[in-house]
């Protein structure tokens, strides 16, 4: 998508603060579980706490590209084959929401698909008459925020978390990595429910051009 890159750049300070949230939330639980040596040593505290400050955004930069995008949003929708929500434009999203007319689509476009590669063919090629909508822009900036969130937050869990069991003491550690599942599990669904308010979104915009169109030719 041709404004993607321009859309994660502005996600980028959100994306800082969701993964400062998280080393912060981490080093707490550290500080907490080790308690008597830290502060034992506050100069070492101080040093850790700017080295991490200084070196987070590279982290951050590595940990965001460590998964592709159709892995991302396997992780949000829980499909292997025929991840994007676009795939399920017309036979799913498209019936569900109030906003789109599917019989209007289908005079513009002719019989919608049932393929779901085919839907998502045709959904794009809607999305490309209207991503310069507000609307749809707005929605795919959040989609794609989400989806990275989700991304980072489920990372968290083989990276931090289970390491986090032999490292951290008990009942500390079980909670913690409960807490990271409860996390991403929580947030996949908000990104699911953007990434379907995306598609429809598209589709709804297509449905009020053309009966905007038509009434302006009558």
């Amino acid at each position: 998508m041709s404004n993607q890159p321009n859309l994660k750049n502005k996600n980028l300070p959100s994306l800082w603060v969701f993964f400062s949230f998280e080393v912060a939330v981490l080093l707490s639980l550290f500080y907490f579980d080790n308690f008597s040596a830290v502060s034992a040593n506050f100069h070492s505290l101080l040093n850790i706490r700017t080295s991490s400050v200084l070196i987070s955004p590279l982290v951050l930069f590595v940990v965001n590209g460590l998964l592709s995008s159709d892995q991302k949003a396997a992780l949000v929708f829980w499909r292997i084959k025929n991840i994007l929500p676009g795939c399920r434009a017309f036979s799913v999203h498209g019936k569900n929401d109030f906003r789109v007319d599917l019989k209007r689509l289908e005079s513009i476009h002719g019989p919608l698909p049932v393929d779901p590669k085919e839907q998502n063919l045709l959904w794009y090629k809607i999305y490309q008459s209207q991503r310069k909508d507000s609307l749809v822009q707005t929605s795919h900036q959040r989609f794609l925020l989400a989806r990275d969130i989700v991304a980072i937050s489920f990372l968290f869990i083989p990276l931090v978390g289970v390491p986090f069991i032999f490292l951290g003491k008990q009942p500390l550690n079980w909670f913690y990595l409960c807490l990271l599942i409860f996390q991403y599990l929580l947030l996949m669904v908000t990104a699911r429910n953007y990434g379907c308010r995306f598609v429809t979104n598209v589709l709804a915009g297509e449905s009020l051009k053309k009966v905007v169109a038509r009434k302006k030719s009558g």
